[in-house]
């Protein structure tokens, strides 16, 4: 800059300074680097993080819909297809065709796989291209998925022959298709794909007209996923779309009856919402990033506070020769952006590794998995956002020492000791305290803490926050409930059913529970008890409920609301909680009264009905099936004599939409003509789940290869990796944040004995021994301690109680337990830690002689 009074150019000379400074204090840049090193980490990890989630969850979310796409037109006729395709908001649209849903080959039975016709941007969108040999071009060629080929028994080698057996409208056929290529199975599917020729569909377009508005068949039925042209909501360019074509829809008002309605909606993997629209992430986010800035802070302010002190009477001769304020304050500035130089880019680098390795981590305690891969790039944002925040914290922390050094005048800054308390007042000076008792080692060191107390209690902070952080991390830890967390989802020991019930096909199965599995499971002296439960084939007949008390986009002729109507055993009611009403079970089974099911959100929220009330009466009418028209067939009065909560695991076909009332199992039973087996839910003996669960691995594998089960361990399993994910990412920024915590402390100890070796020397020179010196030296790490372990526990007890608890009991699962024991285990650790860090440090000063000690400026 130039300067004001002699109109010279001092920047050469500013930048010979700062740099001069920065390779005087080779130890103390080496702390300094390591402090802006962590909290870069601190940040880059988090970004890294959060940036992995959401690219890997996105990344799921379209490999889970079988396809990309930001929209999706369901159950459509390729008249509707081109109505739409030519569209200026559409920038890219794919085009799928149902062949058939039902392939018959008995390797199929629990590996579903359906017939389909894709055009080149469907098979991209879906990641359906071939890794090996060419897409199908002549009518007999297909391409594959490598688990399907395995399900039937076919090589995955280009040329072989793949013979199907499968139904269209209805009927049944037996083809040899030649296979020309295949990919790998993905992992999250759990569905596999066939994929014909344009040639097949051309030469079979009279088998796969548009009929599924009255049959309800599949074959024939056109997919489009479609990519909207630049940014904005995809809700909106939907709705736009579809009222530019002349089509409706749900959020367009539409009803399923409307001529023009169209199944459409937006993928789920576009359906994510701004941050700043999730109140409690956006909070959760601002909060970590501030408490990252604030660790960082007291480590690297503290650095440069202590910089300063150690440098001011070099700065004060500065001020005598004529420096400015402002050019003393750059001097420090540069030497921050000199260690920031060196500092960020390292961290920003450990901090992507850290994070990449924990996204897996985090992935396995959400409902995601890691095992269907993680996408984490290297993702520009990650490191100007990390560093730009990281910079920021190095720059507010400079900025008052800085601001200190530039204020003080040559006099004050050239008398300055650390035991001049005053030395930086220049209206008020502090009192001298006396003492009648002597010089006690245990009060020295106590006395010497006092002599910067804003240090002192910057220490003290940055150590307890590390304990506070850890204890709450055992807190949420041990507090999550594994019963609440697994009844959520499976409220017996086991579930037995078809393959197809646990592939959330079932009503569109031909494949039932059978009779011989029950009674297998029954011989078993592990089993205990168990129920079976029914409902009617949907396909052959349904039920409607001729109220306006539940809802139902699909309805009878009447416009009445189709309901779910299930018969269960008293295993299976008794074991649903009575929400309102109560049940009198000799009432109930004269068949003039119905159960009224409830069920949960994802917060363990009852989601009731007011509408429905207990002593209502509801006609309910039964509906012979053919294909999507129905006859009516029975009417009956049921009076709702309890409203029940149930688990929609094991006590539903695992379908969403209709509202489920419940019978006896023999009151049911008259009111159907073709009687579902859909599930048996049972439990086994105390210690004996293994047992059963060995023999069921072996009956569905070996003897009835379309039967399938679940058990709890699945769930445990999953609650069990959700823990692990707190404990790792919770315990690695404790650990993070112990260490800049440390680090402090040793800094803080380095300067003191540092900016004191000519009073130590004196001290020695007037009768002091090295030993008395290195008591008092561990007397000042033990008052640390202790200042550390009374604030952690007084503001770890008050988080806990009022932050932590508030938090938690967001979690349905979470049964808050107060924990103090992690902070009790590491108390001792910290003791050690802050006794003998400060003797080490003494020991390394101490090799010179009192005489050169004394000598020193």
């Amino acid at each position: 800059m130039n300067d004001i009074l002699f109109g010279n150019n001092n920047r050469p000379i500013i930048k010979k300074l700062s740099r001069r400074y920065f390779k005087a204090s080779k130890s103390r840049n080496i702390i300094a680097i390591v402090a802006i090193i962590l909290t870069t980490v601190l940040f880059t990890t988090i970004f890294t993080l959060g940036s992995g989630l959401i690219d890997t969850v996105q990344d799921q979310n379209i490999r889970k819909m079988g396809g990309d796409g930001q929209a999706v037109l369901n159950y459509i006729s390729d008249e509707v297809f081109d109505d739409v395709k030519g569209n200026e908001l559409i920038d890219r649209i794919a085009y799928t065709k149902a062949v058939s849903y039902h392939l018959n080959n008995p390797g199929l039975a629990k590996w579903r796989s359906d017939m389909w016709y894709m055009d080149d941007t469907a098979l991209e969108f879906a990641r359906y291209e071939p890794t090996t040999g060419h897409r199908p071009e002549a009518e007999n060629e297909i391409i594959a998925d490598t688990k399907t080929l395995e399900a039937l028994g076919v090589p995955a080698e280009i040329g072989a022959t793949v013979t199907l057996d499968y139904e269209i409208k209805g009927k049944k056929y037996t083809t040899d298709f030649t296979l020309c290529g295949f990919w790998e199975t993905d992992s999250l599917s759990n569905i596999g794909r066939i994929i014909i020729s344009k040639a097949f569909i051309d030469s079979h377009a009279d088998l796969l007209t548009y009929t599924y508005p009255v049959d309800n068949d599949y074959s024939g039925i056109v997919t489009a996923y479609i990519m909207f042209r630049g940014s904005g909501s995809v809700e909106e360019k939907l709705q736009q779309l579809l009222t530019e074509t002349g089509y409706t829809c749900d959020t367009l008002g539409g009803q399923p009856t409307d001529e023009n309605y169209i199944v459409a909606r937006v993928s789920p993997a576009y359906q994510s919402s701004p941050i700043s629209e999730n109140s409690a992430l956006f909070i959760a986010g601002i909060v970590g990033i501030l408490a990252i800035m604030a660790t960082g802070y007291l480590i690297i302010y503290n650095i440069f506070q202590i910089s300063v002190i150690q440098d001011i009477q070099s700065y004060g001769q500065l001020k005598t020769l004529g420096t400015t304020r402002r050019q003393i304050k750059k001097i420090i500035n540069k030497q921050a952006l000199l260690l920031s130089a060196v500092g960020i880019p390292i961290g920003l680098i450990i901090g992507f590794f850290i994070g990449r390795a924990l996204v897996p981590a985090l992935m396995n305690g959400t409902t995601y998995t890691s095992d269907a891969g993680v996408v984490v790039t290297v993702n520009p944002l990650i490191f100007i956002g990390s560093a730009i925040f990281a910079f920021v914290t190095v720059s507010i922390s400079v900025r008052k020492p800085a601001k200190i050094a530039g204020a003080i005048s040559p006099i004050e800054a050239i008398r300055y000791t650390e035991n001049d308390a005053g030395a930086f007042q220049t209206k008020k000076r502090l009192a001298v305290k006396k003492s009648t008792s002597g010089a006690k080692i245990h009060r020295m060191a106590l006395a010497n803490l006092g002599r910067n107390r804003k240090r002192t209690i910057l220490v003290i902070v940055s150590m307890t926050l590390s304990l506070v952080l850890f204890n709450t991390v055992f807190t949420l830890s041990s507090g999550f409930d594994i019963d609440k967390y697994v009844e959520k989802f499976l409220n017996k020991d086991f579930i037995i059913s078809s393959a197809d019930y646990f592939n959330y096909n079932f009503a569109r199965s031909e494949t039932y529970l059978s009779e011989t599995f029950i009674s297998a499971v029954q011989q078993q002296d592990a089993y205990e008890d168990g129920g079976r439960l029914y409902s009617s084939k949907v396909t052959e007949e349904r039920f409607s409920a001729e109220t306006d008390a539940v809802t139902n986009y699909n309805k009878d002729e009447y416009g009445n609301p189709l309901i779910a109507l299930y018969g269960a055993d008293d295993f299976l009611l008794n074991s649903m909680d009575v929400v309102e009403g109560e049940i009198d079970w000799d009432a109930l089974k004269t068949g003039k009264y119905t159960l009224y099911a409830l069920t949960m959100d994802d917060n363990g929220n009852i989601i009731d009905n007011p509408s429905i009330h207990v002593g209502d009466t509801i006609t309910f009418h039964h509906w012979k099936m053919n294909g999507l028209a129905g006859t009516l067939d029975n009417s009956f009065d049921l009076t709702v004599m309890a409203k029940v909560l149930i688990n929609e695991n094991t006590d539903t076909e695992r379908n969403t939409g209709a509202a489920r009332f419940y019978l006896p199992t023999e009151q049911f039973k008259p009111l159907c003509l073709n009687l579902l087996l859909v599930s048996f839910p049972f439990n086994v003996k105390d210690g004996t789940d293994s047992d059963m669960n060995s023999f069921l691995s072996n009956y569905v594998e070996n003897i009835e290869p379309s039967m399938d089960y679940e058990s709890k361990e699945t769930y445990v399993q999953s609650f069990n990796s959700m823990t692990s994910l707190i404990i790792t990412i919770g315990g690695a920024l404790s650990v993070i944040i112990g260490l800049i915590g440390i680090v402090n402390f040793i800094n803080s100890v380095l300067t003191s004995i540092i900016t004191r070796q000519k009073e130590f020397a004196m001290l020695q020179s007037i009768g002091m021994t090295g030993r008395q010196l290195k008591r008092m030296l561990s007397y000042e790490g033990l008052y640390y301690a202790v200042g550390t372990i009374i604030a952690s526990l007084i503001v770890g007890v008050l988080f806990s109680l009022i932050i932590v608890q508030a938090i938690a009991s967001s979690f349905w699962f979470f049964t808050y337990h107060f924990v103090i024991w992690p902070m009790l285990i590491v108390y001792p650790f910290l003791i050690c830690l802050t006794v003998i860090i400060p003797t080490i440090l003494y020991r390394q000063f101490a090799k010179s002689s009192i005489i050169e000690r004394l000598h020193q400026n």
